[in-house]
């Protein structure tokens, strides 16, 4: 009689062992299904991290040649305002001098 107790907790523990190993099982599938899209959603991230990354370097670079063109223009507009200033004529210093002392 006691056997038939025993045998019959067992077969209980059994089911129920078996039907949270099933869940646990499902639960897994489910999870490695998550894992694939995780890992496709990580690898297109990085691939756009990568075209984010050769822009900037991109940008950077036509920054820097826009940064020594506009250098040079700007060395050539000083030099052709320096060229203007020598073709001007300079007023005579004693007109000036007069001027500030107040002499005609």
């Amino acid at each position: 009689m006691i056997s038939y107790l025993v045998d019959a907790v067992l077969l209980i523990a059994l089911a129920f062992t078996s039907m949270r190993v099933t869940r646990m099982h499902r639960e897994l599938a489910r999870l490695r299904s998550y894992q694939g899209e995780f890992s496709t959603i990580v690898q297109e991230t990085a691939g756009a991290f990568d075209t984010v990354i050769t822009a900037a370097h991109d940008s950077t670079a036509n920054l820097m040649r826009l940064t020594n063109v506009l250098s040079a223009k700007i060395d050539q507009a000083n030099e052709a305002i320096a060229a203007l200033d020598a073709r001007r004529p300079q007023p005579a210093a004693t007109n000036r001098d007069n001027a500030v002392a107040g002499k005609p």
